[in-house]
């Protein structure tokens, strides 16, 4: 699992923090809805801002603006208006919360298996060309 802590301790500013971290959940949506649908994500990724709600109570702007699935920009407007440091450490706070949900639903290799392309960020630029 890809977390921002690190992205924070070097330099990243918290309107930064929040666009990667509202990636993350685009791509996690992305890559979990055809398995288990788009409100099957939604209800995940609201339970787990409702379960990190206590340490970071902030977070309930996230969790009562998230009325559409696949809709992140409450998330987004949450964690901008934090520390770089706060937004992160909420950010991977609900991400390990919903990891550990999805783990208990679908079992540990498929969980990975899915969110593998939710951990790394897209390519930029031109993909290497094999040379064979």
């Amino acid at each position: 699992m890809r977390t921002l802590g690190p992205k924070a301790a070097a330099g990243a500013d918290a309107p930064q923090i929040a666009q990667e971290a509202v990636a993350v959940w685009v791509r996690m949506d992305a890559a979990l809805s055809p398995v288990i649908g788009k409100r099957g994500v939604a209800a995940l990724y609201k339970r787990s801002l409702h379960m990190t709600c206590p340490a970071f109570p902030w977070l309930t702007m996230a969790y009562d603006g998230a009325i559409e699935p696949g809709d992140f920009a409450s998330l987004l407007s949450a964690l901008e208006q934090q520390t770089a440091g706060d937004a992160a450490v909420a950010h991977d706070a609900a991400l390990q919360a919903f990891h550990d949900m999805l783990v208990n639903l679908i079992g540990a290799s498929l969980t990975e298996r899915l969110l593998q392309a939710a951990w790394t960020p897209p390519s930029r630029g031109h993909a290497a060309q094999d040379p064979s």
